[in-house]
């Protein structure tokens, strides 16, 4: 082989300048992205079910979408989780579906699923993943007072929930550069009313 090069040296040139364009036109034309559009194959369907049981959420409703669902093409794995009032239904597909096409067909096979479910159930929510719904910074609220195993003040940590909520959520959210804040882990309903907000952000401390 190089005994077969050596012979031919002006080939050998031709060759590597070939391949230094070549490289050069891919570099300067190959797009850069900070985020770029991953297709993440994932869908999750949100079932809203007020006032509803999780095991009467799960039979009238979760179990005939689901049955639905496993007709969709491509798909891989599906997971369910039901509780009072809310069912989430998550799909895996194989890598290399056509997200776009999946989430069509899944919003088709819910469409299917309505007619056989109970006329006050709202339409479930199909949501596509991204990557741009990856969080960028995740903000922890405690108690001040809190300690490991210790027991908590129930009052106090509702009051902290309603702060998070009404207070440190729409502050984060009026920032230019964020375009949703979302909260978890917090009830339903809170107990007591914010009075001072100055006053309760003395009691709690905030962990980046």
């Amino acid at each position: 082989m190089v005994h077969f090069l050596l012979k031919r040296p002006i080939a050998v040139i031709m060759a590597f300048l070939a391949c230094l364009i070549v490289g050069l036109v891919t570099y300067f034309s190959l797009p850069v992205s900070l985020l770029p559009g991953i297709a993440i194959p994932h869908i999750t369907v949100q079932i809203q079910g007020d006032d509803t049981g999780a095991r009467e959420l799960e039979n009238n409703v979760t179990a005939t979408v689901r049955r639905q669902l496993l007709q969709v093409g491509g798909l891989n794995e599906i997971k369910s989780l039901t509780r009072d009032g809310l069912s989430v239904i998550q799909l895996e597909f194989d890598y290399g579906v056509n997200t776009d096409l999946a989430f069509i067909e899944v919003n088709e096979k819910i469409d299917a699923a309505m007619n056989t479910l109970p006329r006050d159930t709202r339409r479930p929510k199909a949501i596509k993943a991204s990557a741009t719904d990856i969080p960028v910074l995740y903000l922890n609220m405690t108690l001040r007072s809190d300690r490991p195993y210790g027991s908590t003040d129930e009052t106090r940590f509702l009051q902290m929930c309603e702060l998070a909520d009404n207070v440190v959520r729409r502050r984060i959210e009026q920032l230019p550069e964020i375009a949703m804040a979302d909260v978890t882990g917090i009830p339903g309903q809170y107990l007591g009313q914010l009075q001072n907000p100055v006053e309760m952000l003395k009691n709690y401390t905030s962990v980046k």
